[in-house]
């Protein structure tokens, strides 16, 4: 894979920009690189690539909210997430991307009403409810990058908010992102070239995480929580609409 300097400067201005925009919501950044790297790489290329980067991308995110974690969500949501993780890899490999995404986003787009419904009864996601969520979204990030909408949905009809989500959030990914490039490269599909470029992707996004920590202890609570739900709208959306126009 061979990247023009012109391109190449692309790539790095958007993961630096899409950094900020997941740093504030916890996810979004996978969205945007898909966006931009899919025409470029090739639908098939670019997961794998983005999880290489997703493990940079999130240790700087998880190091300026490290005080905040919930060490009771991560057990709760991490071995399950682990486990469906590599049955969705393998499908990865054989099924359809175009509507494996299409799936992806209505079930994004009904994250929305559900934590709605669970605020309005005054509900929470209590430790089952936790642990099959971790399930979906380790699934569902074995077929997909962008995922991050999932875990953020889920960790807030936990009861969780503020910082608290995007620490939990960036803490859970890690892991399942390095056990995804890991099992990618077993399956041959993270060649070298592939591996240097979610290098340059990640290191470029750390700038943009900082300037996103900045942003976010500045907001109140409901601004923060209108933002992350406008991003689960728009990143459903855009998945829903990728995966109908690959068809």
């Amino acid at each position: 894979m061979d990247l023009s300097p012109n391109l190449l400067m692309l790539v790095v201005a958007v993961s630096f920009g899409s950094a900020i925009i997941g740093g504030m919501g916890g996810f979004g950044t996978g969205i945007i690189l898909t966006a931009t790297l899919t025409p470029i790489l090739g639908i098939k290329a670019v997961v794998p690539v983005l999880a290489l980067a997703g493990i940079i991308i999130n240790i700087g995110r998880f190091w300026f909210y490290r005080r905040d974690f919930d060490a009771r969500a991560v057990r709760l949501v991490l071995p399950p997430a682990l486990v469906c993780l590599l049955g969705g890899t393998l499908l990865y490999r054989h099924l359809d991307a175009a509507r494996l995404a299409i799936v992806i986003g209505l079930v994004v787009l009904a994250a929305l009403p559900a934590r709605r419904y669970l605020k309005a009864h005054n509900l929470h996601l209590g430790a089952r409810g936790l642990a099959v969520g971790g399930g979906i979204f380790g699934f569902l990030n074995g077929i997909a990058s962008g995922m991050g909408v999932v875990l953020i949905s889920l960790l807030l009809g936990s009861g969780l908010s503020g910082t608290a989500v995007l620490a939990t959030d960036a803490l859970v990914t890690i892991a399942v992102d390095i056990t995804r490039s890991v099992l990618f490269s077993k399956f041959d599909l993270l060649p070298m070239p592939d591996m240097v470029l979610g290098g340059i992707i990640g290191l470029a996004s750390l700038p943009g995480s900082w300037v996103a920590s900045l942003l976010v202890r500045r907001l109140g609570h409901r601004l923060h929580i209108a933002i992350i739900e406008t991003l689960i709208a728009a990143g459903g959306l855009s998945i829903l609409f990728h995966g109908i126009r690959a068809l």
